[in-house]
């Protein structure tokens, strides 16, 4: 989205998206569409920290990976969470040039990434250039913090400017 995301509400709220089943033949497994949007223990944790930490934040959490990867907790939540990368991840949206200025203005907190892959978007793409924005401006969370498990395949990481 040229400029960011609209300023005049325009997410929806309280839960208008209606749970029927995800598309037809159960949708992706693992988090994707077909889950009809409840989140696992681990996702409300995660989720739950974010918003109780975003202070203002406008977005609570973004998700590195695409909307495929983000569906649960938009789905199965009324909280302002974005999929990073478009549909599957290799799209430059938000680019990095974007999430500098989110971070700094406060208008994003929390990401959650997959601990420093690539992305789909290969070693020189857009999804590798979020991978190493986010190595190089925001800071690994522990599982501990939040009650998840050290095991997780995705890291939360805090992208509140550096002082």
């Amino acid at each position: 989205i040229p400029g960011g995301f609209p300023t005049g509400g325009g997410l929806p709220t309280g839960g208008g998206v209606p749970s029927g089943g995800g598309f037809p033949g159960g949708g992706r497994g693992g988090g994707g569409f077909g889950d009809n949007g409840k989140l696992t223990d681990e996702q409300k944790k995660i989720l739950d920290f974010a918003v109780r930490n975003s202070g203002t934040a406008r977005i609570k959490l973004a998700i590195d990976g695409g909307a495929t990867s983000a569906a649960s907790y938009i789905l199965g939540s009324d909280q302002t969470v974005i999929g990073m990368g478009g549909f599957l991840g290799s799209d430059d949206a938000p680019s990095t040039k974007q999430l500098t200025d989110w971070a700094a203005r406060g208008t994003l907190r929390y990401i959650l990434g997959g601990g420093g892959r690539g992305g789909m978007g290969g070693s020189d793409g857009p999804a590798a250039g979020r991978s190493t924005w986010i190595s190089q401006n925001c800071t690994a969370v522990p599982a501990t913090e939040y009650g998840g498990a050290e095991s997780g395949t995705q890291t939360l990481y805090d992208c509140a400017p550096k002082k």
